[in-house]
């Protein structure tokens, strides 16, 4: 094949087939849940960055197709419910896909306590790496 029927090929392809390009990818969050709204399917929650510790509310659409694992309606979230969920996020609105409750009897550790302890270990291997430099 000649080089230019290659390229020609190959824009044709890119083309037609951008959509594998721009397939969404989900993101998932752990907060607590602030409010929900079954009417307008909205769910609030209360979200803290694990690196930085800032803490943040953002309000997720919840689609007809969301899946729910341990419970079966939205109305079944309470506030100060632990939930993971996973999201698109469309800039100005964030689609909730799949939403988890977990029960606080499962929880062994926090995300904070999880990032401080890898914090430390990070630093320790950077304070040990220095003392065998010297």
């Amino acid at each position: 094949m000649h080089l230019k029927t290659v390229g020609f090929i190959l824009v044709l392809f890119l083309t037609f087939n951008s959509s594998i390009f721009t397939e969404e990818i989900p993101e998932r969050i752990d907060g607590t849940v602030i409010s929900v709204d079954e009417k307008s399917r909205i769910l609030r929650v209360d979200f803290e960055h694990p690196a930085t510790f800032e803490r943040s509310q953002l309000e997720f659409n919840v689609s007809e197709s969301a899946g729910f694992h341990d419970f079966k309606k939205l109305t079944d979230l309470k506030k100060g419910d632990l939930v993971s969920l996973d999201y698109l996020d469309y800039g100005k609105t964030l689609k909730a896909i799949y939403i988890i409750h977990v029960p606080r009897e499962k929880i062994f550790f926090t995300t904070k306590e999880i990032t401080d302890a890898l914090v430390k270990m990070k630093s320790g291997q950077n304070h040990e790496k220095n003392q065998n430099q010297n």
